[in-house]
């Protein structure tokens, strides 16, 4: 015997099915957006911790020869952010340890550390993380102590 003798179909189990997926949608359609969105937004956050501890580490590689300075640390920091169009705020956008490149003798460690707001670089503009900052440090040793003039 046929399962469609068994079971027939008729115009109004049809719309009973039609109607129940029209409810799956619009419930789960929602959560999947969400979903979606959600992903995007902690992936464009990785990507920005990414960007900065990169831009941490590009700053300490030029601070730590002979004769760097924390300006050549910090310009290379901003040169590295600007090619990659991160939004920073200038004036605290780097800071250092203490010693700091200026002052560090040879072999002494020196953290460069990287703050920027995640408003106006995340790929999802929300008003969930205005006012989130994030933060990269590396720590290097500086390789010969700068030579006085």
């Amino acid at each position: 015997m046929s399962l469609l003798k068994v079971f027939p179909r008729t115009r109004r189990d049809a719309r009973r099915r039609r109607a129940t997926a029209t409810v799956e949608l619009a419930i789960c359609f929602p959560l999947m957006f969400l979903l979606t969105i959600g992903t995007m937004d902690v992936c464009s956050m990785l990507f920005l911790k990414e960007t900065i501890t990169m831009a941490a580490y590009e700053g300490a590689r030029r601070g730590m020869g002979r004769d760097r300075t924390n300006t050549d640390a910090a310009n290379r920091v901003m040169e590295f952010l600007d090619e990659r169009n991160v939004a920073y705020d200038e004036a605290n956008v780097v800071t250092f340890s203490s010693p700091d490149f200026d002052s560090a003798n040879t072999l002494d460690n020196v953290t460069v550390t990287v703050t920027v707001p995640c408003s106006g670089n995340l790929i999802i503009p929300s008003a969930m993380f205005d006012d989130l900052t994030m933060t990269a440090a590396v720590t290097m040793r500086k390789e010969y102590k700068n030579l006085t003039p």
